[in-house]
């Protein structure tokens, strides 16, 4: 179960668990309906997720063309996951933290 947080136009998406195929249409869904307001910036904290699929990565990658790479950032990502964002040559395009 995700979790979402609003800090002044910050929004934190705390992730867990598996974010295939399936999970990333719901997570897809939260995101649009979290980032209605007057959100500038995202950030992803993974720390509960252990795999990602390539449909995360779009999500990602829209994220990263609608606010610009400084306002989007993932952070507390496990070491699994981070071989799967290398492998997809993503790792100039998202800030990690």
């Amino acid at each position: 179960m995700n979790k979402y947080n609003k800090n002044n136009n910050r929004l934190t998406c705390i992730l867990s668990g598996r974010i295939d195929t399936l999970n990333s249409a719901t997570l897809e869904n939260e995101l649009n309906e979290n980032m209605k307001e007057d959100v500038t910036s995202v950030i992803f904290d993974m720390r509960y997720v252990d795999y990602i699929s390539s449909t995360f990565l779009r999500i990602v990658v829209k994220i990263v063309k609608k606010l610009g790479k400084e306002n989007f950032a993932i952070s507390n990502v496990q070491l699994t996951v981070m071989k799967v964002f290398k492998m997809a040559n993503l790792m100039d395009v998202v800030k990690f933290e």
